[in-house]
């Protein structure tokens, strides 16, 4: 039995959820039905946490990245572009997933979020420090 592997996380928007209808969402790992329960406010209170993703791996988009990458380096490999199957780009992204420390580009987008929510108070005040 393989181990469960969370390849992406869905947040739906406010928006989607409006009126209580329900949400399908579909995704390469599974098919859900999102029903909001009626009466619950749309939008998130100012003390839920929200997040941001800020880097998506797509397999599809690594697949394009690998005839660019064949097609300018002729020294690369002797593999055409379509013999690099889906399992082995499958099997490639989950190892990049888990090896990567994005620490260095979490803080630096934090930082610069922090600034950025600065001045975006600053301008709504009508002040500047």
């Amino acid at each position: 039995m393989t181990e469960p592997f969370v390849t992406m996380v869905v947040r739906l928007p406010a928006a989607a959820l409006v009126g209580g209808a329900p949400v399908l969402v579909i995704t390469t790992e599974a098919v859900v039905i999102v029903m909001p329960a009626h009466g619950e406010a749309a939008l998130p209170d100012r003390g839920v946490q929200r997040e941001h993703v800020l880097l998506r791996l797509a397999e599809d988009e690594v697949r394009e990245e690998i005839r660019t990458v064949i097609e300018a380096d002729g020294t690369l490999t002797r593999l055409a572009p379509e013999m690099v199957g889906d399992a082995d780009i499958h099997a490639a992204c989950r190892a990049v997933a888990l090896s990567a420390d994005l620490g260095e580009e979490h803080g630096a987008a934090r930082f610069r979020a922090a600034l950025a929510a600065i001045r975006a108070a600053e301008r709504r005040l009508g002040s500047s420090a």
